[in-house]
């Protein structure tokens, strides 16, 4: 630059020649021109600029047509800034200088935010006045941009180490902390200042201190990171699980100064997985077949009990479809319980029939869930199968038993009904106790019959009442309560109590006429032990008075009935009608098969 302003002939600029300089000016320029600063001369009223090589980089394509030209010509981009600057010097006398001064200038085709130190000084002549400014500048673009980044990465690495789910820490190369966050605090129950006066391996567990060592240690020769799941020891002496990630900080080639730790609780996740493993024995243990499908229909898991029961090895079975299992009159079968699980419907315990490898078929109690994935997502079907084979083959075997039983009592009775015929023969003075008698049979047959339907179960007690007055007119009976079961001599010793009620009621009580009505409603009393209140209650029949004597029937429904309920039987002869009151506590045996008395046969 030095030689090209000596050898350019400037006379043809603003500036004119050379020789017609002001003393000041020519000095100044053969001042600049050798130096390796940048610095640039604005000369005159129109700031003509003179500047050297060092300055002419940083200006770009503006150079060489800036030189000895106007230079709000050439910096008009920025001359509403660099302009006010130099008429600040060129008015006041003063030196203006600043420290990164951000300006935007185009310098090579294309607009720039740039820094500069700048430093104006006037420049005077000998009269001492101002007649141009003195301009020294450096660019500072390239640093100011190197600390902008620095900030951000600082900004970023503090965004990191403050992040609310990772432990961050920082370590010297003994495992000194040297740098926490508030994340690793919390999972450690301690505070940032008690930590920093702590090693890392002293809130390790101490089964857990040697292996760390030899990792951590080991660092620095091998250079090489490690993650681990290890133990650590919070502040109140409780074990917390976590995962570590150990990496080294090197400077160039020099040993391991420093060490970063990212820490993460995995607490949850390693509870999770004992119960995983726990579930996953309980599976593969279980008697019952456990399998799992996709939404598609695939077999996806088989446990040993699935292997028992359908005689399928798991790796026969896995990734094929789970119709193989299902009757082929049950095409549909699968397609319905995928399309119940799908909206997220557990498919109740329920009987059915699958196949097994050698094609007979298998009696199951089958329930169906749906399984999710960590998002609650339904991805498959849960399949647990237990074995009903023997229960149905039991129940078929007691169906046959029940059966022959029904059969052979209905011979009994049938044998007592004809030795009754011939016993009291045709004798009309007979006739009464005669029909009385088949009546109790039949009422004791219907009771049997009840309990066959049942499988000797026993029955409850709407069911008894509504067997036993069955024959009888619906419109004159009011009957309702609570669900009471009863065991199977409570049913047949309640069916002749109310066979017995019911005959009284139709020869001498309220279903003697057409207009009588007999109430039954029981109710359950609280109290401990709770009690069945069950009244026959007659009305609207004719006037009641009490029998001289307590005939066979009374005598049935006071004794047998009382014996076998554990309870009380009351029989009143109000004036507007027979009451019958039945009271025993629930857990006396209403549902009980109790023994017979002792001594009877």
């Amino acid at each position: 630059m030095g030689t090209f302003v000596r050898d350019c002939d400037l006379s043809e600029t603003p500036l004119g020649p050379k020789h017609g300089w002001p003393d000041c000016l020519r000095s100044a320029v053969e001042l600049i021109l050798p130096s390796r600063a940048q610095i640039i001369i604005f000369w005159g009223p129109d700031l003509l600029a003179v500047y050297n090589d060092a300055f002419a980089e940083t200006i770009g394509d503006k150079h060489p047509a800036a030189l000895g030209q106007p230079a709000h010509e050439h910096w008009a981009e920025l001359w509403s800034d660099l302009g006010s600057l130099l008429q600040q010097v060129m008015s006041t006398g003063e030196t203006v200088a600043e420290t990164d001064r951000a300006f935007v200038i185009t310098r090579h085709g294309y607009l720039e935010d740039v820094c500069f130190d700048i430093s104006f000084s006037p420049m005077c002549d000998d009269a001492g006045e101002v007649r141009g400014v003195f301009g020294i500048v450096t660019e500072t673009t390239d640093r100011m941009g190197a600390q902008s980044n620095l900030r951000k990465t600082e900004q970023r690495l503090q965004a990191i180490v403050a992040h609310p789910t990772s432990g961050i820490a920082l370590t010297d190369a003994e495992g000194n902390l040297i740098l926490v966050n508030h994340r690793l605090c919390e999972i450690l129950g301690r505070c940032e200042s008690e930590l920093l006066d702590m090693k890392i391996q002293d809130v390790t567990h101490p089964d857990d201190v040697p292996a760390f060592n030899e990792q951590f240690l080991g660092m620095a020769d091998d250079e090489k990171g490690f993650v681990v799941e290890k133990r650590w020891i919070r502040r109140d002496g409780t074990p917390v699980w976590v995962s570590i990630s150990v990496g080294p900080i090197r400077v160039a080639a020099e040993q391991m100064r420093q060490a970063s730790v990212v820490v993460t609780d995995v607490t949850q996740k390693k509870r999770a997985e004992v119960i995983e493993r726990r579930l996953a024995a309980i599976i593969e243990s279980s008697e019952d077949a456990i399998l799992s499908t996709d939404l598609d229909m695939v077999v996806t898991s088989w446990n040993k009990g699935a292997e028992r029961l359908y005689g399928y090895r798991a790796e026969e079975v896995l990734g094929r479809p789970v119709t193989m299992l299902v009757p082929g009159d049950r095409p549909a079968e699968e397609a319905e319980i995928i399309a119940h699980i799908r909206n997220g419907l557990r498919i109740e315990p329920h009987e059915n029939v699958r196949v097994h490898k050698d094609g007979r078929l298998i009696d199951v109690s089958l329930t169906v869930s749906p399984v999710r994935d960590e998002h609650g997502i339904i991805i498959g079907a849960s399949k647990i199968a237990h074995d009903i084979s023997a229960r149905k083959e039991s129940e078929r075997l007691q169906q046959i038993l029940i059966g022959e039983m029904k059969h052979r009592v209905k011979n009994i009775l049938a044998t007592v009904q004809a030795v009754a015929r011939q016993t009291f023969g045709g004798d009309p003075d007979l006739q009464a106790i005669s029909d009385a008698f088949e009546a109790r049979l039949s009422a004791l047959a219907n009771a049997h019959d009840l309990l066959s339907r049942e499988t000797w179960d026993g029955s409850d007690l709407a069911t008894v009442i509504a067997a036993s007055l069955a024959a009888y007119r619906d419109e004159q009976f009011e009957t309702g309560g609570p669900p009471i079961p009863l065991g199977p001599r409570v049913v047949l010793a309640m069916s002749l109590a109310l066979h017995e009620l019911a005959t009284n009621a139709i020869k001498y009580g309220a279903l003697s006429g057409p207009d009588g009505c007999v109430s039954i409603t029981w109710t359950i009393e609280p109290g401990d032990p709770a009690r069945c209140v069950l009244p026959w209650q007659e009305r609207d029949g004719p006037p009641v008075v009490p029998p001289e004597s307590r005939g066979f029937g009374t005598r049935l429904i006071e004794g047998v009935l009382s014996s076998e309920i554990n309870g009380h039987v009351e029989i009143t002869y109000e004036p507007s009608g027979l009451i019958c009151t039945i009271d025993a506590a629930l857990d006396g045996g209403w549902d009980q098969l109790r023994p017979p008395p002792l001594g009877s046969n």
